[in-house]
């Protein structure tokens, strides 16, 4: 049984390889994306595929084999917040374009020296602990359209696992091969992303080291007693860091996690040679950026979580709220890389709902 003091040498240990293979792999959700709209080119999004698929795969083993108590995450609560999870990803994906990257590449490009990225981190981590405080009452609001437990479970295998007639397992395995078996076809059906080893290696990484924080997390929930636990999030722990100076307990191994990526990225960059620094370079990025690390703080906030703590860790655990959560990122993204485009927050929004 873990104690609760491995908790920070195991997250450091599992951010600090998510920080190294982001930083060296160039993984991002964001820039596979605009790799798609700009140059065709789909290698990016499909190691995100890549590492979604194998955390889907690998969360249910964990939980099949029983190391990990999976009715417990925070993901699979029982009711399924729409509207918070649209509206939060909307926003997050936008200020995402805004800022020029996800948030785990921010947080690597720190560990390698980025100044500009500090800033923006920094941002979020404010405005987000901000919105803790102050938007409470609009989350509340947001949170009395959430579809209740009536209806069924927050994840897809436990709703359809309900249905007569048909095994609870049979329904979740069935649906770990339609999701994590297709996440893995989709990405490796490519032979040009095949060969590009430091994609498919990014990939694989980040997915397994989703998997080794649902591990180590379910195991220390079990000791530490607490109502619920994730894998790996970044908005809730960098809001827990600020709101610490108020008196506020973070959880502890999230923050770990969250504060491993920028060493593992600074270690990587050091034995590579990688490390860079740079700043902002004219006043227009400053306030681009600095908007959409708003953006991001305060949608992360409101969606419960950002690429990683709906798309890669909640996505894993079949939620429905971040599968939403997930088409609201992406969905955003596309949006704010429109606005870049057209040059305005409308004409981003009729371009991309034109050409995607």
């Amino acid at each position: 049984m873990f104690e609760m003091w491995p908790a920070i040498p195991a997250g450091l240990a599992i951010g600090g390889v998510i920080g190294a293979a982001v930083l060296l792999t160039n993984f991002c959700a964001l820039g596979g994306i605009a790799d798609i709209l700009f140059a065709k080119d789909w290698r990016r999004f499909r190691a995100w595929v890549l590492a979604a698929g194998v955390a889907i795969v690998g969360a249910h083993v964990l939980d099949a084999a029983g190391l990990v108590p999976m009715d417990r995450a925070e993901s699979l609560a029982p009711y399924i917040l729409w509207l918070p999870a649209l509206l939060g990803g909307l926003l997050f994906g936008f200020g995402m374009a805004l800022s020029g990257g996800c948030i785990s590449r921010g947080l690597a490009r720190v560990g390698a020296g980025s100044l500009k990225s500090f800033a923006i981190v920094a941002v979020i981590a404010l405005s987000a602990a901000a919105a803790v405080t102050w938007l409470a009452p609009l989350q509340d609001l947001l949170s009395r359209t959430a579809v209740p437990g009536t209806f069924g479970p927050g994840g897809l295998h436990r709703i359809f696992g309900n249905l007569p007639f048909v095994g609870a397992e049979t329904v979740r395995w069935s649906l770990v091969t339609v999701f994590g078996g297709g996440a893995l076809w989709f990405a490796l059906k490519d032979s040009w992303f095949r060969g590009s080893r430091d994609q498919l290696a990014g990939g694989l990484i980040v997915g397994l080291m989703v998997v080794a924080a649902w591990f180590v997390a379910g195991r220390l929930f079990e000791a530490g007693g607490a109502n619920a636990f994730t894998a790996v999030n970044f908005v809730p722990p960098l809001a827990d860091a600020v709101l610490a100076f108020g008196g506020r307990r973070p959880a502890l191994f999230p923050l770990m996690v969250t504060l491993g990526v920028p060493l593992g990225a600074f270690i990587a960059g050091l034995l590579t040679r990688n490390l860079a620094f740079d700043t902002f370079i004219v006043r227009e990025d400053i306030m681009r950026s600095l908007a959409g690390a708003v953006l991001m703080g305060v949608g992360g906030t409101i969606a419960g979580g950002c690429t990683f703590g709906q798309g890669l860790s909640g996505v894993s655990t079949l939620s429905v709220t971040s599968f939403i959560a997930t088409f609201g990122l992406i969905a955003g993204s596309i949006w704010g890389i429109r606005y870049h485009e057209a040059g305005s927050v409308w004409g981003g929004l009729k371009l991309a709902l034109k050409r995607g």
